[in-house]
Formats: C-alpha cells, sequence, structure tokens
C-alpha cells in the first residue's frame, strides 16, 4: 500500500497533490493506495484542547470519498502516541499497516516534539524499504495553501478565499433540531443546526449556502449568530433559511456549503425590518449559489451522491 501520511485536517488543493501522486505510485507499482491520518488532530492534544478543527471525522469522511480515497487509515492520536521517537513512529505504523511507500508534504513533521522531519523520514524509509515522496507546498498567488491559512480565512469570513484554497466550498453539518421558530413566525423557516465546540465557524453573519436534499441542490441563506434583534445572548447557533423548500427535515443530517460570504450580523429595530432584510438575503443568495453552481457543477455534483 502507498499511503498519503498526514493530518489532512480538510483535504485542500496542496493535500489533493499528495493524493494525486499516492495514487501514481500505486499505479506504477501495481499496490493500492489510501490515506494515514490521526483521529483528533495533534494540536488539540498538544495544545490542551485550544484549537478547532476545520471538518468533523464526519465531514472529512465525505470529502474523502468525493475526491475516490479508496481508504483511509486513522491513528488514534493519544498522549502516548506523541510521545514516540521518530524511530518508535515508524516501527508503530510498520506493525500495523502494510507500507509499500509514503507521500509527505515538505512541512510534514511527527513523533515527540515534532523531531521527526522528511530527511529523517527518508532514513527511515529506506531502512524498511519504503519508497518516499516529499511534496512540495502548494502556491496560490504566491500564499502557501494550507489548513492553518484555510482556518483564517474561515475565521475571518472569507469564504469565497476558503473554497479557492480547499477547491470546495467550506461545510457544516449536524442535525436539524427544533428552535423558537421565530424565523416561521416572520414568514421564513429555518433548519436550526447546532454549533460544534471543536470546530471553527465563521464569524457571526449571513452567508450563501447550497444544501443537498433528495439528490439536488438548494440555495440557502444560512446565518451563524445568536438571534441579536430578539435580545441575542442565546446559545450560537447556524440557522438556514432554504429556498424554494417546505419539507420537514426536524432530526435529519443537514449538510451546509457556505459559497460566499454576505453581510455582517446585524440588530435589527423590529422584526418586520429584519423580514424585509432576510428577502433581500435571500435573493443575493440565489444568485451567489446559482453562480457556484454553473462553475462547479461536476465536484458538487459528487457531493450530492454522498449526502
Amino acid at each position: 500500500m502507498i499511503y498519503a501520511l498526514g493530518a489532512f485536517d480538510g483535504f485542500h488543493l496542496g493535500h489533493r497533490r499528495l493524493l494525486e501522486r499516492a495514487a501514481l505510485r500505486a499505479a506504477e507499482g501495481g499496490a493500492g493506495w489510501g490515506v494515514m491520518t490521526f483521529e483528533g488532530h495533534p494540536r488539540m492534544l498538544l495544545n490542551g484542547g485550544d484549537f478547532k478543527m476545520l471538518f468533523s471525522p464526519e465531514e472529512r469522511g465525505v470529502i474523502a470519498r468525493s475526491l475516490g480515497v479508496p481508504r483511509m487509515e486513522r491513528i488514534p492520536f493519544t498522549r502516548e502516541f506523541s510521545s514516540l521517537s521518530p524511530e518508535g513512529f515508524a516501527g508503530f505504523i510498520a506493525e500495523r499497516y502494510g507500507i509499500d511507500g509514503l507521500v509527505v508534504g515538505e512541512n510534514f513533521r511527527f513523533a515527540k516534539n515534532r523531531t521527526g522531519d522528511p530527511r529523517v523520514l527518508a532514513e527511515l524509509s529506506a531502512e524498511r524499504g519504503w519508497s518516499l515522496d516529499v511534496m512540495p507546498s502548494y502556491r496560490i498567488g504566491g500564499c502557501v495553501v494550507s489548513s492553518t491559512e484555510t482556518r483564517i480565512a474561515v475565521s475571518c469570513g472569507q469564504m469565497r478565499r476558503a473554497a479557492e484554497l480547499l477547491g470546495y466550498p467550506f461545510m457544516i453539518s449536524g442535525e436539524v433540531s427544533h428552535g423558537d421558530e421565530r424565523g416561521r413566525k416572520i414568514g421564513f423557516r429555518t433548519a436550526n443546526i447546532a454549533m460544534r465546540k471543536n470546530k471553527v465557524y465563521p464569524p457571526f453573519g449571513v452567508y450563501a449556502a447550497l444544501v443537498s436534499i433528495d439528490g439536488g441542490w438548494l440555495a440557502a441563506a444560512l446565518n451563524v449568530g445568536d438571534n441579536p434583534t430578539f435580545g441575542g445572548g442565546a446559545e450560537p447557533r447556524c440557522e438556514a433559511h432554504i429556498l424554494d423548500y417546505g419539507g420537514a427535515l426536524y432530526g435529519k443530517t443537514l449538510t451546509l456549503f457556505i459559497v460566499s460570504e454576505i453581510r455582517g450580523e446585524t440588530k435589527f429595530a423590529s422584526a418586520h425590518e429584519l423580514a424585509e432584510q432576510i428577502s433581500h438575503d435571500a435573493a443575493e443568495c440565489s444568485i451567489a449559489c446559482r453562480g457556484y453552481l454553473s462553475r462547479n457543477e461536476a465536484a458538487m455534483r459528487k457531493f450530492a451522491a454522498l449526502l
């Protein structure tokens, strides 16, 4: 097996090059290929929990399948595992997986105190007869594409930039739960999704999002926030007003792909003013979503088939 090895928090365009090289190496040698990653991002443990993932394990699984990853091995990133030496790390994966070769990025670090790097990995791979490909960083406009840059883009509300780095829109998923039904009362039903504690989210505001229902794509006006017009202070959540849809969604898992930012969260003087603004937001979201789909139809069709 040829494994692309890394944290893979997001499967951005730089990661895509690792997957392509792993598939190529596997085809050349008549082997299989896959991804070797970690269950729980290393920084979640090493930073004392003060770290937000781009995607949940379930979301990462959907992304991997959309990219055609045939196999994904997840190594639990425990305190014990993090204390392994580079030699111990190599021995650990050698004992558990049938490895013919590895593909890593040039910035890959591993083992205790990040003492392992591609040079060390090359020595360990040579000892075990593994091939090793070290891929240079991928750049867009002079900027290195990375999970860190993507995380910054999302946390700043730059959703079009995030989609540019990822190669697909940033994703939010969760079970639809009952809310206070204020949206219904002003003529705009919303699907409410709780925010995960260990996931990065864009700033409070309104965003254009695509949601797949029954195999097709619908536009949605997504609000991330705490309802300041109605007093604020509530537990922050995601509320999606799905355009041209009136079906029941309670208890179902909904996945929203954010294609662009619309505006920041605003406190309105009345529910009537809020309703008027939502009408404008919905129209703007519809245009943004149609435009994104027209440019990325094939890629989004793959996601729709998996949801």
